[in-house]
């Protein structure tokens, strides 16, 4: 009995020792769960704290940049102040000196009319003295032999020539004074139709500047071996020119601590090349892609761009002038000036400048204000149109006829530079206020427009060869990169091109120093392939892109 209840007992308390392990292990669990939940919201707590301490960083900086950015600015607007008010102190002294010259002029022509009056009346009168001597000897002579029928006729005859004398004096007399109140009637028009107009001067430029401090930004806008430079400038048709700001940085770089700041140039004649170029830097500098796909995708996306933002320069030169019923054509035309620079002024800012003036004159003389203003706006519309051998007169006339302008705007653009006859009042004043808009002071420079005219003559030269696609001219016409069509020429016929083209330049251009001409020819091989595999069936190669480049 005894040994019964001792085996009782035992297994109670093996039993009871099960339930504490039991509850033991449970209680551990527990333990271990609830510290692994710990851990976890510390976990996301410290990555709360992270992604805090980032975003204020991040503002940090771009607040940092912003400051930076305002600093710069106000000081290229203090710069400009500067500037401007320089130019108009120099203006004032030489409208001064010019008053003064003018005035002196003035009163040396005077003394020189007074002396020459003078003496032409000395003259006079010695003259009606001699003729007055001479006719009384005549006279007495004569009538001491005529009858008096004869006295008669001739008395008549000398009568009638002297009244036609006087008559002739009188009416030049009378075409004098007329004469000289249109020339002050007119003269007084124009000054009260540029005192109507007020405008700004505009300069033209061929650089546009971009700004980066990030040094790994200026490697791979070079790329290896420089390729992704030279597949911008080949894509783009521009020249890029990358400058260190910060030169105490880098000649003492211990004791400086500053960011070296990089200031990317821009060049290119073509204002238009140039704004493209820009504005696709910009992009590709803000989302950080630089390989030659990418850069052809963002060209050709802010190429898109820019068609609209002529469209949108055209229609709101049209709102500003009120001029309704323009073909959409014409309307993009006329944007495309905005692009286009004549001796260092704005095409578009002076059509808009001739305009304005046209009407002001146009209101003066009580002829029609539109009319006038449609006239002056497309006098120059033929500025649009790139390399079609024809004079900018011509081309205008030909978009004008092409789409349904009025016969006096024809008219208008056909006579502005007095090569075609003018027919109508509004051609004339469009004559006027194209010469007042080209000759105010500042309003054109002559260097530009050499430096522009020399490099559209060396793109337009080397573009008469059939097998050339593509001339793009940089470093002031020092450097010319020819790119031929690969079906049309062979890798072995590139040199025969590049003599051809420097032979044609050195017979009818004059280039001081010589020039670097490198003719590119380019082959692309792009097969497709299918990325989903298929059962059965072999897997295809990947895709091929090579490029062969030939300088």
């Amino acid at each position: 009995m005894d040994f019964g209840i001792d085996k009782l007992i035992i297994i109670f308390l093996a039993i009871l020792t099960l339930i504490l392990l039991l509850i033991f292990w449970l209680w551990q669990k527990k333990l271990a769960n609830q510290q692994e939940k710990l851990k976890k919201t510390q976990i996301q707590q410290q990555k709360k704290e992270i992604n805090l301490i980032t975003r204020e960083e991040k503002l940090r900086l771009a607040q940092t940049s912003l400051a930076i950015q305002k600093k710069s600015l106000q000081k290229e607007e203090e710069k400009i102040t500067n500037l401007n008010e320089r130019l108009l102190q120099k203006g004032k002294i030489i409208t001064e000196q010019i008053e003064k010259y003018d005035q002196k002029e003035q009163r040396l022509e005077e003394r020189e009319k007074e002396l020459h009056q003078k003496e032409q009346v000395n003259n006079n009168q010695l003259n009606q003295i001699n003729k007055l001597h001479q006719e009384v000897e005549q006279k007495l002579w004569e009538v001491s032999q005529m009858d008096k029928k004869e006295a008669k006729e001739t008395l008549f005859f000398r009568l009638k020539e002297k009244i036609k004398e006087d008559l002739d004096k009188q009416t030049q007399k009378e075409i004098k004074h007329n004469q000289e109140k249109v020339k002050e009637e007119s003269t007084k028009i124009i000054c009260l139709a540029l005192e109507k107009y007020s405008s700004e001067l505009v300069y033209s430029k061929t650089v546009n500047h971009l700004k980066t401090d990030d040094s790994r930004t200026v490697g791979r806008i070079i790329g290896k071996d420089g390729r992704n430079i030279n597949f911008f400038r080949k894509l783009t048709g521009v020249d890029l020119l990358l400058n260190s700001e910060n030169e105490v940085a880098r000649r003492k770089p211990k004791e400086s601590k500053k960011k070296e700041e990089w200031i990317i140039e821009i060049s290119c004649f073509n204002s238009l090349r140039r704004e493209i170029a820009t504005r696709t830097l910009q992009r590709l500098i803000n989302e950080q892609k630089f390989s030659p796909l990418q850069m052809e995708t963002v060209f050709q996306e802010v190429s898109q761009e820019v068609d609209e933002i002529i469209r949108q320069s055209g229609e709101e030169v049209l709102h500003e002038l009120q001029i309704s019923s323009v073909h959409p054509e014409l309307v993009k035309h006329l944007g495309k000036l905005k692009f286009r620079t004549s001796y260092g002024q704005n095409v578009l800012e002076h059509c808009l400048e001739v305009a304005k003036m046209a009407a002001n004159i146009a209101a003066e003389l009580g002829l029609d204000i539109n009319l006038a203003k449609r006239a002056g706006l497309f006098h120059d519309i033929g500025k649009s149109v790139e390399d079609d051998g024809l004079s900018h007169v011509t081309s205008g006339v030909i978009i004008a006829k092409q789409y349904k302008e009025p016969e006096i705007v024809i008219n208008a653009i056909a006579s502005h530079h007095r090569n075609f006859p003018a027919d109508n009042p509004y051609s004339f004043i469009v004559m006027a206020a194209d010469t007042l808009s080209a000759a105010r002071p500042g309003a054109r420079g002559q260097q530009l427009e050499a430096y522009i005219s020399r490099m559209e003559s060396l793109e337009k030269l080397a573009k008469e060869f059939s097998e050339v696609e593509k001339i793009y001219a940089f470093q002031a016409g020092k450097e010319i990169w020819v790119i031929v069509n690969a079906k049309k020429v062979s890798d072995y016929q590139l040199l025969e091109v590049s003599e051809a083209i420097q032979n044609k330049i050195r017979e009818q251009i004059i280039v001081p120093g010589e020039i670097i001409i490198s003719v590119l020819r380019e082959t692309k091989f792009t097969q497709k392939m299918n990325t989903l595999p298929q059962i059965g069936k072999p897997k295809k190669k990947k895709q091929i892109n090579a490029k062969k480049e030939i300088l």
